[in-house]
């Protein structure tokens, strides 16, 4: 009997049935299926003109629709909360001011678009 069920399930999985899917076409190449949901032309790859796939952005925690908003070409990803923490103080505990700065690569970052990590922030000066 056990043989038996083994064997009508070997038919059953090749006797050829075919299933109709509806799945989403990346229409653009973007890399980006569903792009209503963001609110990008699914005829665009690029809906903010800034150079990044909507695709890419929406991967990397940025805003395919700001073009002031783009991954960081330095291999960090950006966190998602970057958008929503406040500053609450300069004191022990507090969140500080979202400064900005320039990185290695001479990409403008802010000290919120690591939020959710440890950051080491070297400083040095010269006299």
């Amino acid at each position: 009997m056990h043989w038996t069920n083994r064997w009508l399930g070997i038919i059953f999985l090749g006797s050829g049935c075919v299933a109709e899917v509806d799945m989403p076409f990346d229409h653009d190449g973007d890399g980006l299926l569903f792009e209503q949901d963001w609110g990008t032309d699914s005829f665009n790859p690029d809906s903010d003109g800034d150079g990044f796939l909507d695709g890419a952005e929406v991967d990397e925690g940025s805003d395919p629709l700001d073009p002031d908003d783009y991954p960081y070409v330095g291999g960090w990803s950006l966190d998602a909360c970057r958008k929503s923490i406040e500053s609450t103080g300069d004191e022990l505990g507090d969140i500080v001011n979202n400064f900005e700065l320039p990185d290695q690569h001479g990409q403008m970052l802010k000290l919120h678009d690591f939020c959710g990590r440890a950051v080491l922030l070297e400083v040095s000066g010269f006299t």
